[in-house]
C-alpha cells in the first residue's frame, strides 16, 4: 500500500509547533491553539540539525509501562493493547503496540466487557500477490457478497498523528522540519522494538513511499500506512485528538477510486475489520480508498501525491463523465432535507432514490456513506407506503452492510446477519397490522439524511 496523510504545505513556527506524529506529552488545548508542522513529500535535500551551542534538549516525556497498567498523567506512554495477560493463548493473541497520551488506555479499560475477542472470518477469503506497478496487492480467493467479512486483524501499530515539539533557536523550517523527523524515528524505533518478531518483521516488510524527504525508514512506513484513528481522545478535537494506525494486512489493499472493501474499527475488540461492500468475483483484487472518492478527479489527484503514483482508474481517465456523476451524487441527499411526506412526494422520492442508487453501483461508489443513505431511504418509503416485500428487501440490504448496527436495525454486530429474517418478519407483520396507514414513531422518516447514526424509525401499532 502507498499511502501518507502527511500533508505537503508548510506552517511557520515560533516556539512550538504541533507536528504530525509522536513526541512529547503536551496540554491539548495548548496544542489545538499551535500551528500545524506539515512533513515535506518528494526528494529533500539534507541540512543540517546540529544543536545551537550551549542549548539543551528537552528530555523526552515518555514512560514504558507493563501492558496490565494504565497510563501515567505526566507523560506519553508505550504499552500493548489489549493486555496479553488475559487471554488464555497469551503468545498467540494478536496485540498492538501503542503510543499513546495520558487518558487513551483509560478509554479502553473502562469499556464495558473489555477486551473482546477478534471475530475472524470462518474461512480465508484473500491472498497477497504481486501486482505489476503496485508492488503487493490483496486478491480474493473466493467470490465474496456484499457485506462479508473479508479480515479482522489488530493493528501493528498506534501512535499519535500531532504532538507539540520544541523548536530550537534560529532553526530554519526545513531544519525543524528534519529535526522533528529524526526525533520521530527514535520514538517509532521503541515501539517498534516492544513488537514481537513476526509483527516487526510484518511491519518492516510493508511499503514506505518515504524514502527521501528525511523521514527514516521505520517513521516511513507509518507515513504511508497509518490510518486514520479516533475516539481515543474524547473532548480533543483535530489532529491533537487522532491516532494513527499501521495496519499488517489492510495496509496491503490498493486504492481504487472505486473501492470494494470498506473498513471498521471496534473498540472493544481493538481491531480493524474489512467488508465488502458489493459482490466480488473469485480472483479479483480488493480495494481501498486512501482518499476521499467522492471529490472531482483534480482534487483526488492532488491529495494522492504523496502516495507517489498517479491513478490510472476509469473514473480518472475518463474524469469528465466520472466527475458528473459523481457531482450529482454529492449534491442529491441536500434537497430532501425539507422534504414532506405526501403520497405524490413519496413516489418522486423512490424514483430519485432508486435513479441514484444506480448511479453509485455504475461509480462503484457503495463505500459512500450516501450508498447506506439510500438503501435506507428505500427502505423507509416501502414501509410508509405499505409496501412489505421491496421494504424487507432493502432491509436485508442494510443489515448485511459493515455499519448497518449504526444505521439501520440495531443488530449486535456488523458481522451478525441473523437479524435480517427477523427485521423482515418485523417490517412484514407490522405492515399487515396497520396496513398503509403505519404510523413511524420519530417526526420524519426524512431524519435519516441529517445524521447516520439516527436509530431505525419503530412503527406503531
Amino acid at each position: 500500500m502507498k499511502r501518507s496523510f502527511v500533508k505537503n504545505s508548510k506552517a511557520k513556527a515560533s516556539t512550538g509547533t504541533v507536528a504530525e506524529s509522536p513526541l512529547l506529552a503536551s496540554d491539548a488545548t495548548v496544542a489545538q491553539a499551535l500551528p500545524l508542522a506539515r512533513f515535506p513529500i518528494g526528494k529533500v535535500d539534507k541540512v543540517d540539525v546540529s544543536l545551537p551551542e550551549g542549548y539543551h534538549e528537552p528530555s523526552l516525556k515518555y514512560v514504558e509501562r507493563d501492558a496490565r497498567h494504565g497510563s501515567l498523567q505526566t507523560a506519553m506512554t508505550y504499552t500493548t493493547v489489549p493486555n496479553p495477560f488475559n487471554c488464555a493463548n497469551f503468545s498467540s493473541e494478536p496485540v498492538s503496540e501503542c503510543f499513546f497520551f495520558p487518558g487513551s488506555k483509560e478509554v479502553l479499560m473502562n469499556l464495558p466487557n473489555y477486551p473482546q475477542p477478534l471475530v475472524r472470518p470462518k474461512t480465508t477469503s484473500f491472498h497477497m500477490i504481486d501486482v505489476p506497478g503496485k508492488g503487493k496487492g490483496l486478491f480474493s480467493t473466493r467470490a465474496l457478497k456484499a457485506g462479508d467479512l473479508i479480515l479482522t486483524e489488530r493493528p501493528l501499530l498506534v501512535c499519535a498523528r500531532a504532538v507539540v515539539i520544541l523548536r530550537p533557536p534560529n532553526f530554519s523550517d526545513a531544519q525543524y522540519s528534519q529535526y522533528s523527523l529524526d526525533h520521530l524515528e527514535k520514538v517509532t524505533e521503541i515501539a517498534v522494538g516492544r513488537m514481537r518478531p513476526e509483527a516487526k518483521a510484518a511491519f518492516m516488510a510493508l511499503a514506505n513511499c518515504h524514502m527521501e524527504d528525511g523521514s527514516g525508514p521505520l517513521f516511513g512506513v507509518v507515513r504511508t500506512n497509518g490510518l486514520s484513528l479516533g475516539g481515543l481522545r474524547p473532548g480533543v478535537r483535530g489532529e491533537m485528538g487522532t491516532y494513527n494506525a499501521t495496519c499488517k494486512d489492510i495496509s496491503r489493499l490498493n486504492h481504487s477510486c472505486f473501492p470494494n472493501t470498506a473498513s471498521r474499527f471496534d473498540m472493544a475488540s481493538f481491531s480493524y475489520s474489512l467488508y465488502a461492500v458489493r459482490d466480488i468475483a473469485d480472483g479479483e483484487e480488493l480495494t481501498y480508498q486512501y482518499t476521499a472518492v467522492g471529490v472531482p478527479a483534480a482534487e483526488r489527484k492532488k491529495a494522492l501525491a504523496p502516495s507517489g503514483f498517479v491513478c490510472t482508474c476509469t473514473a480518472c481517465t475518463d474524469a469528465a463523465t466520472s466527475d458528473a456523476r459523481r457531482s450529482n451524487i454529492a449534491a442529491f441527499n441536500a434537497n430532501l432535507i425539507e422534504a414532506r411526506a405526501s403520497d405524490e412526494f413519496l413516489g418522486k422520492l423512490l424514483v430519485k432514490c432508486r435513479a441514484q442508487l444506480e448511479l453509485v453501483e455504475q461509480e462503484g461508489l457503495e463505500s459512500l456513506r450516501i450508498y447506506w443513505i439510500l438503501l435506507r431511504a428505500l427502505m423507509d418509503v416501502h414501509i410508509w407506503r405499505g409496501q412489505a416485500k421491496d421494504a424487507s428487501a432493502y432491509a436485508g440490504k442494510l443489515n448485511k452492510m459493515p455499519t448497518s448496527s449504526r444505521i439501520t436495525m440495531n443488530s449486535s454486530t456488523p458481522t451478525d446477519t441473523r437479524n435480517t429474517k427477523r427485521g423482515e418478519k418485523s417490517i412484514a407483520v407490522s405492515l399487515k397490522r396497520t396496513g398503509r396507514t403505519a404510523l413511524i414513531s420519530c417526526f420524519i422518516i426524512f431524519a435519516m439524511y441529517t445524521s447516520e447514526y439516527c436509530n431505525y424509525c419503530s412503527i406503531s401499532v
